[in-house]
């Protein structure tokens, strides 16, 4: 018989795959979890209770939600609250109101649109893109005065250039309301009304090029790069005439002495559809001035706009490299429109680095529909079904353009439609199976971006589908990803320190549906907000509610009364000792604790909305406890003389538990045979006193706990909170026997 301590001195690989179970050779192995559900794995290597939720309020009527974040600043944050046809605005914690009533405006979007919508913000001005509609752009002119509209575009973008030379369009007029007229063809469609449509002249045979040292007259008119003109002088000698106009706007004296010009039109005029008579005929508003060669004349060179209840809306919008860019319209799934550099709205195509462009990815796999965009350090990442593409410049540190865009495939696992987040501008996506999460790193030593799986040490987390992510910096480096099943994934991830962990947060009975962080007010934490769906004296609630603090108190920074680890809470601080907790409407009928600067109180049933403690307090957290949180070992290490243990009959004597600033906690053993259902011992109550007491102060330290399980091919411990106690393990050290 062999006797051994072997230590377990880090955790941060949370809970691993079973899968991985017998690699004791792997780091992820050697730093796992058998489960880990309501601790969090931390980068120095310990496992600590996850933080309970304060509860906020309730969504509009109790209905379906989606929280979008709208940050202007690091301490000025708003979350945007999209219910069907609603928003409502919340400003940490608080709903705005208006005139003593949540201040809300209407949307065009159900719900199935809502959770399919994707949006890009700059400053005070969020764009959204669905799919289905025009994309609208929010503003923000105070805190309870916003304003959804349709974002004006201009200049286009447009579809590809009419090539038949029989199908022509021409117009009635230059400017104002005019009629289209088309022959040769069908061209217009009711779906139209409401999109861009461009004419370009293809006969200047009556306006000659400007060419220099040449007599004008009064009336001549001429082209020069893209526009004419007209001569408002009388003749001008040719000496005068020297340098060509180039504005285009007004009228303006090219050279001293010389003609003075007057801006007519470019090339192409553009307009408005505003309605369809038939096929052939439609009524515009003109837009950019239509040019004399086309009024009466006609044109063959003509383009509808890409964007139109006909042709589809883009599903899809992020912002790169100073443009706004825009993906996957119905008829052009494939395709990337990019504004002009500078201005979010200007889709004026043109040769220019500058101007709007438009891109069509090449097809690699049947199905390749984008799904959603995302800058990122090395260039644009596009999403879609079959596939994940990238785009970056050819030219250095250019900005990517028609120029020097170079687009390729960099993943060949496709993407599901949840936005991506990018920590350090590494985009991490979830896969389109739903049950992978990506990160889409650079390898120094290829030059391109290559597919990194995040998840395969916990792969058995996504088997119930992911389906949210959202990304918190501070005070931990967290992905919070909710599952199609409602439960709350965290996944700890600093590629620097290679710490990557995952856990599952139990939210005591409640469906999480809905994640989303926001900067906290004094710029510092995060915040991070959750749409939970409970059930409530029998009714179906949604609550807001945000995860409360907790990194402060394994630093020091939080006293041990200001911890909550309770659900749907409520905090009351007494300006004398009381011992009523009120404010607890949203839990009525319900049993919750309550946690104290005197301890832990209950359970009670919340009736009139309050509780009523046996002593008076300071302070107190009352609301729902999670019995279900669980921190298990993988099976303990057995030494044997002839190496490894496995396979021998194991022996537990005894552990050493290494704490950090915890109130109390539960451990015990459990025993595992082939063929046989476990045995799982009693548990043994901790909390720092020789005699259970109250839970009124924080612990750190080595606990020795005279913990034994009988002889068993397998051992592991487990650990569990005691009622709303806080609890952080640093390390393990089991003393095991081994029979040789």
């Amino acid at each position: 018989m062999t006797r051994s301590s072997p230590p377990q001195r880090s955790f941060a690989s949370g809970e691993i795959s079973p899968t991985l179970a017998g690699r004791t050779d792997y780091v992820r192995h050697q730093t796992g979890l058998a489960k880990a559900a309501g601790f969090i794995p931390i980068p120095e290597g310990g496992f600590t209770r996850a933080p309970g939720t304060i509860y906020e309020g309730r969504t509009r009527g109790d209905a379906q939600a989606r929280l979008i974040e709208f940050e202007f600043a690091v301490d000025d944050a708003v979350v945007l609250e999209l219910t069907a046809e609603w928003m409502r605005f919340w400003r940490y914690g608080q709903l705005v109101t208006s005139g003593g009533s949540p201040y809300e405006i209407a949307t065009p979007w159900n719900l199935p649109e809502i959770k399919q919508l994707k949006f890009a913000q700059t400053a005070d001005v969020t764009y959204f893109a669905d799919g289905k509609r025009a994309p609208r752009r929010l503003r923000r002119f105070a805190l309870d005065d916003w304003q959804l509209d349709r974002a004006p575009f201009s200049g286009g973008p447009l579809r590809p250039w009419n090539t038949d030379q029989d199908v022509s369009v021409e117009a009635s007029a230059a400017t104002g309301s005019v009629t289209l007229t088309a022959t040769g063809g069908d061209v217009f469609d009711a779906g139209m009304i409401g999109s861009f449509f461009a004419m370009k002249v293809v006969d200047w045979s009556a306006i000659p090029l400007w060419t220099g040292n040449t007599v004008f007259s009064l009336g001549d008119k001429v082209r020069y790069d893209g526009r004419v003109y007209e001569c408002t002088d009388e003749a001008t000698a040719a000496d005068k005439n020297v340098s060509p106009p180039s504005h285009a706007t007004g009228t303006v004296l090219s050279t001293k002495d010389g003609p003075t010009w007057k801006f007519i039109s470019t090339d192409r005029g553009l307009v408005e559809i505003t309605a369809v008579a038939s096929a052939t005929s439609a009524t515009a508003q003109v837009i950019d001035r239509i040019p004399d060669e086309i009024v009466g004349g006609g044109t063959w060179d003509w383009a509808a706009g890409a964007w139109s209840d006909l042709y589809g809306w883009p599903a899809a919008v992020t912002f790169h490299d100073q443009r706004s860019v825009w993906a996957a319209t119905e008829s052009e799934p494939r395709t990337v429109w990019a504004s002009g550099i500078g201005d979010y709205l200007d889709f004026a195509e043109g040769v220019n680095a500058d101007e709007a462009f438009a891109y069509q990815l090449a097809t690699q796999r049947g199905l390749n529909r984008i799904v959603w965009l995302q800058g990122g350090q090395r260039g644009l990442h596009i999403g879609a079904t079959g596939e994940v593409q990238g785009a970056r410049s050819t030219v250095g540190d250019e900005v990517l353009s028609i120029e020097s865009a170079a687009f390729g495939m960099i993943a060949s696992i496709g993407a599901h439609h949840a936005q991506p987040i990018a920590p350090m501008g590494k985009p991490i996506y979830v896969s389109r199976d739903r049950s992978r999460v990506l990160e889409l790193r650079f390898q120094l030593q290829e030059d391109s971006v290559q597919p990194l799986n995040l998840s395969l040490p916990a792969r058995h987390l996504g088997a119930e589908r992911f389906d949210i992510i959202a990304w918190q910096s501070s005070p931990l480096p967290i992905a919070w990803i909710v599952r199609r099943d409602g439960d709350l994934v965290a996944m700890i991830y600093d590629a620097a320190e290679d710490v990557l962990g995952w856990c599952t947060i139990p939210m005591a009975g409640g469906v999480v549906e809905e994640v989303s962080v926001t900067a906290a007010p004094d710029g510092g934490d995060d915040e991070v907000r959750v749409v939970v769906r409970r059930t409530i004296g029998g009714e179906t609630r949604r609550h807001v509610e945000r995860l409360a603090p907790f990194w402060g108190l394994l630093t020091g920074d939080m006293k041990i009364a200001e911890a909550c680890h309770l659900y749907a809470a409520a905090e009351k601080i007494f300006e004398e000792p009381g011992q009523v907790v009120d404010g607890l409407e949203h839990l009525e009928g319900e049993d919750v604790l309550v946690w104290t600067d005197k301890g832990q109180f209950g359970p009670y049933t919340v009736a009139s909305g309050r509780v009523t403690l046996e002593l008076p307090v300071s302070r107190a957290w009352a609301g729902l406890n999670d019995d279900g949180q669980r921190a298990r070992t993988l099976s303990l290490y057995a030494a044997t003389r002839s190496g490894d243990g496995m396979g021998r009959q194991t022996k537990l004597t005894g552990a050493g538990v290494r704490l950090q600033r915890t109130a109390g906690y539960r451990i015990r053993a459990i025993e595992s045979e082939w063929g046989r259902d476990e045995r799982v011992g009693d548990w043994f109550e901790r909390n720092g006193q020789t005699v259970p007491g109250d839970l009124v102060k924080a612990w750190s330290g080595v606990d020795p706990v005279n913990i034994n399980a009988g002889w068993a091919a397998a051992i592991a411990l487990e650990f569990a909170p005691l009622g709303a106690a806080p609890m952080t393990v640093l390390a393990l050290t089991p003393t095991v026997e081994a029979r040789d």
